[in-house]
């Protein structure tokens, strides 16, 4: 306990930035093991950490030596730090959408430290926090949910949506990440795709491992989103994560997302913040536009075919979302 209550002085001084509302230490599988901030009750720090064992999960799966992922959404942001040489512990913090990136980078750095070296004084670290069954049913509990008698009373229709991709749509998206890596040094592995994870436009040579990319990105992202609307009842705008000597982006752009990944060393942050909204923007347009046409889409390729087409650029692409 004496090794908890020191974690948890580190952690209140996050507490001092302007804009933190809450603060937590987990364990990998979503067991909090304190916290500090403003909790309506137990089971809302139970359900927080679990949720960002999810997204912490999910970004191991595509970097795994990533320092920390920033959510950022319409009315608050989320940030978990990956602790140095512990991965099987994170730091979260909830804040406001208006706080001081530079000083929470600031301050994060130097808690995750200390707080790391604390976790390796001893060299066999157990759980730091436990549930018993009777604990850990009382917390469950709060998730069930009553079978409904009628389905037909209570459910809403489910609605889809069309996207015919012409050749000159997708020629045009591929035009747009062409601009987008000519203005923006160092900018590497971008592609567009559809909501679900279909590639409809990338960089670099297609193959199997750009289709995996494309579809835990998306995962990673849809991840967020769900998160954000649970916990703030909001959308989320963007995703960074920090990795390497990287920087990997992941925009939304309504149909589908823009993912990019970029070099530290050869753009300021602050400028990339500024300049990747616009061609998102764009490529928004370009998406709502495909969504607009009455003609009758095609069953699309296998995943394999489009996109091994799509680096050739020879033939008409059409695909369902």
């Amino acid at each position: 306990m004496k090794r908890i209550d020191t974690i948890k002085s580190q952690i209140e001084a996050l507490r001092g930035i302007r804009g933190v509302e809450n603060a937590f230490l987990s364990q990998k599988d979503g067991h909090p093991i304190t916290s500090v901030g403003v909790w309506l009750s137990q089971d809302e720090i139970f359900g927080l950490s679990a949720a960002a064992s999810a997204i912490y999960a999910v970004t191991r799966r595509l970097h795994e030596s990533h320092r920390y992922i920033l959510v950022e959404g319409e009315r608050a942001k989320f940030l978990i730090a990956a602790l140095k040489g512990t991965p099987d512990y994170f730091l979260a913090l909830t804040t406001r959408s208006k706080v001081n990136l530079g000083s929470l980078f600031q301050f994060v750095n130097q808690c995750t430290e200390n707080i790391a070296h604390l976790l390796n004084e001893e060299d066999n670290i157990p759980p730091l926090r436990s549930y018993s069954a009777r604990q850990a049913e009382s917390v469950t509990s709060g998730f069930n949910t009553t079978a409904l008698s009628s389905l037909t009373s209570s459910t809403s229709p489910v609605s889809t949506q069309s996207i015919i991709l012409t050749e000159e749509k997708v020629a045009e998206l591929k035009e747009l990440l062409a601009d987008f890596h000519n203005l923006i040094n160092g900018a590497s592995r971008s592609f567009i795709s559809l909501t679900g994870g279909y590639p409809v436009a990338l960089t670099g040579e297609a193959g199997t491992n750009q289709g995996i990319l494309c579809a835990y990105t998306f995962s990673l992202f849809d991840t967020c989103r769900k998160i954000a609307w649970l916990t703030k009842r909001m959308g989320i705008d963007q995703v960074t994560i920090d990795y390497g000597n990287n920087h990997h982006f992941i925009y939304s752009a309504g149909q589908g997302i823009f993912s990019t990944t970029l070099d530290k060393d050869q753009v300021r942050l602050g400028f990339l913040r500024l300049m990747i909204p616009t061609f998102t923007v764009r490529i928004r347009d370009a998406l709502y536009h495909a969504s607009q046409t009455s003609e009758e889409p095609k069953l699309r390729p296998p995943i394999d075919q489009f996109i091994e087409t799509l680096s050739s650029g020879t033939s008409t692409r059409r695909a369902m979302s």
